[in-house]
């Protein structure tokens, strides 16, 4: 029997694996037979698993990675507040914009009375300060709304996606398409991209909705052995597969004071931007 020992402190993914003889090593079921991580490993064949990560984590290691750089977890004031450091105030921030300027109805509304410059203009208020979107696509997503048509279609999905009870593939497949459908100007970056697509939903709804950051959290994901099933097109199951792993860390980090999926995003920047040990 082929065993994958999740827990396991090794950087090197074949060091984690053991061959065990079942006569000598009895093994038997536990009472769950589901975890997030486990259930969503790489692909495993002859060779091994097919997607290997230069260095593997534990969750537990990934935490203590992020311990070392935040001695506070996240409450420590160099996480929220310091203005070199900081990850979560300006982003609660941009979260509280869009309640004041779009939340609340006021989205549905506008877009029922046909504001659709209205909507514009807010919804370029709440990401502008932002860096989470590099300046390119930054570029690319102004210059994109500026088409009255394609913009209402994208303000539209995104109503019906911040207005259904929970993440679901209809609506939020629809907002994938209004984003691939957003033009682009001749020779300039399409903004067919995940971090356009995900970046308001997640700054409206942090409780429900995470941004997609592609190779900070494609490396996360390798790191800690989650299969993400990335591709470039924008298809409901990578985000699906997204919020699967993101759910799973959140519960895990609530204990060390994580309220939503801004501090979820951190812990992945942490983890996947070279920060971890």
């Amino acid at each position: 029997m082929t065993v994958y020992f999740r827990d396991y402190r090794q950087q090197r993914v074949d060091q984690a694996i053991r061959t065990l003889d079942q006569k000598y090593a009895q093994l038997q079921l536990a009472a769950v037979q589901s975890d997030p991580f486990l259930d969503n490993l790489p692909p495993y064949g002859e060779s091994g698993f097919q997607h290997k990560p230069d260095k593997r984590l534990t969750l537990a290691e990934g935490i203590e990675s992020f311990h070392a750089r935040f001695p506070l977890y996240f409450d420590d004031p160099a996480y929220l507040t310091a203005p070199d450091t900081q990850e979560r105030a300006y982003k609660w921030a941009a979260h509280q914009r869009f309640e004041a300027s779009l939340g609340g109805g006021r989205l549905r509304s506008l877009l029922e009375d046909g504001a659709i410059d209205e909507v514009r203009k807010r919804i370029l208020a709440v990401e502008g300060p932002m860096n989470l979107l590099a300046l390119f696509e930054k570029a690319a997503f102004r210059d994109a709304l500026r088409d009255d048509v394609a913009a209402a279609q994208f303000f539209k999905a995104l109503a019906a996606v911040l207005g259904a009870p929970v993440p679901e593939p209809a609506s939020f497949s629809a907002l994938l398409r209004s984003v691939e459908d957003l033009p682009a100007e001749t020779g300039k970056t399409s903004p067919a991209k995940w971090t356009i697509a995900t970046i308001m939903p997640f700054l409206a709804q942090p409780d429900r909705f995470m941004f997609l950051k592609p190779e900070v959290t494609k490396e996360c994901a390798a790191r800690l052995m989650f299969d993400l099933g990335y591709t470039t097109q924008l298809e409901w199951p990578t985000y699906s597969k997204l919020l699967t792993m993101s759910r799973h860390l959140l519960d895990e980090l609530r204990r060390f004071g994580a309220r939503d999926y801004i501090d979820v995003q951190s812990f992945i920047w942490v983890i996947g931007s070279g920060h971890a040990r």
